[in-house]
């Protein structure tokens, strides 16, 4: 009879124009609801790329030997190297033999932060809290060898073999490959404990000595001991690449500057375009566009290569001469590029915290604009400013993929000016 009711209820409501629904339906819904964090307040800082942009090109994104996190955890083909990381690990337990309780204390020290580990990351995944806090340290203390043997000079492949060394070295800096930077250093604390401060500091050079040159700067900074660091791309990120709106730069510590200088900081003053406000969304995407090398250099522009640039960022536009750095396209160059680019466009606490400064984002627009054919090519290369290291098709291609995924307010980017000179020397699109 009871069902009879609510079946009785459920066809009046739907003649009376509206539908009945279940109070527990409501109240689980409501739930959900309440549960979402608001918009812009996402706690994550390591996600997935989206299925479009991964898929297209996943040799830029997916791990090639060696999986760091719960994403690509157990993925066939990554077997081999998953087998040295506990030799790795045994070999980093060796250096901490004077932790009490030997491994059942990085165990501990990971179980105490599995909780905030796993809000880190934008996806679930099918790991419970043993498993997560067995991968953690596995692949934490994994990070802390592979980096340490490259200080003492020793390659953490197997077999000390290079180029499976580059390759994994170019793994553990992916964007969906990552365990949170705290960990690493709860693992750390556990095997060096010391000092806070001069612990932390020790921490920082193990890695940013390692990233010195990865772009082709003048100098590598190392960020102040109390920046908070997300995962190793954002810590590279830190070291290679400079947001003037995050941070004050006095106290800043660079890596082999004696004079305390950093060449790696580009200050160069984000300008509105004239032509933003009425009609700025049409304007700002022909702002976007510039001439590829080729029509520029019919434009009556010249390309000159920066002899002592501060970065490999440090362009600039004047008087008809397009001032670049030498900069070199290979395969590593290609991944680390990609992921710095989806690092900045991802969204996350990670990313909020650029200000929008999106200055790899910037300089691979630009090139990516230069670039549109083997001409072009032709032309960076006559003047010294690109050396290129793969096929002519694939580096436009390459280019053209990155740019193609890219979201950024072309007009305010620290590179607004030069797109703006640029296309007024030019009378492109007039």
């Amino acid at each position: 009879m009871e069902r009879e009711r609510d079946h009785g209820a459920a066809a009046a409501g739907e003649e009376n124009g509206f539908y009945y629904h279940d109070d527990a339906q409501v109240e689980a819904m409501q739930r959900r609801v309440d549960a979402a964090p608001p918009l812009g307040d996402d706690p994550y800082t390591i996600f997935r790329l989206p299925a479009a942009v991964r898929e297209r090109h996943r040799d830029l994104y997916e791990p090639k030997v060696v999986s760091v996190g719960p994403y690509y955890h157990g993925r066939a083909g990554l077997g081999a190297t998953q087998q040295h990381k506990w030799r790795l690990l045994r070999d980093f337990l060796s250096r901490g033999k004077k932790a009490a309780g030997g491994l059942g204390a990085y165990l501990r020290a990971a179980r105490e932060v599995e909780a905030d580990a796993r809000r880190c990351y934008a996806e679930g995944f099918g790991l419970g809290a043993d498993e997560f806090v067995e991968l953690l340290v596995l692949d934490g203390c994994f990070l802390l060898e592979f980096f340490l043997k490259k200080s003492e000079g020793q390659l953490a492949a197997p077999g000390g073999a290079k180029w499976a060394w580059h390759h994994m070295y170019h793994d553990v800096l992916l964007l969906e490959n990552q365990i949170p930077f705290f960990v690493i250093e709860k693992l750390h604390g556990v095997a060096f404990a010391g000092e806070d401060g001069a612990e932390r500091d020790a921490l920082l050079d193990i890695f940013c000595k390692a990233f010195a040159g990865d772009l082709p700067s003048s100098r590598t900074i190392r960020p102040p001991s109390d920046k908070t660091i997300h995962h190793l791309l954002h810590l590279h990120y830190e070291c290679n690449v400079r947001n003037p709106a995050s941070d004050n730069d006095k106290g800043r510590n660079t890596i082999g500057d004696a004079n305390g200088a950093s060449l790696a900081i580009w200050k160069q003053p984000a300008i509105p375009s004239p032509r933003s406000g009425e009609g700025a969304s049409r304007k700002g995407r022909l702002t976007s566009m510039i001439p590829p090398a080729a029509k520029m250099e019919e434009a009556g522009v010249t390309f000159k290569r920066k002899a002592t640039p501060r970065d490999v960022f440090d362009a600039s536009f004047r008087y008809g001469v397009l001032h670049m750095p030498a900069f070199v396209v290979d395969e590593g160059a290609k991944v680390l590029l990609a992921n710095l680019v989806a690092f900045e466009q991802g969204g996350g606490r990670a990313a909020r915290q650029l200000d929008g400064s999106n200055l790899v984002t910037g300089f691979v627009a630009l090139v990516g604009s230069l670039v549109n054919s083997r001409r072009d090519l032709e032309v960076l290369r006559r003047c010294g400013i690109m050396h290129c290291m793969l096929a002519d098709d694939d580096a436009v291609a390459y280019f053209n993929h990155v740019v193609q995924y890219t979201t950024m307010d072309y007009d305010r980017h620290l590179l607004a000016c030069l797109f703006r000179d640029v296309r007024e020397h030019c009378h492109w699109n007039r």
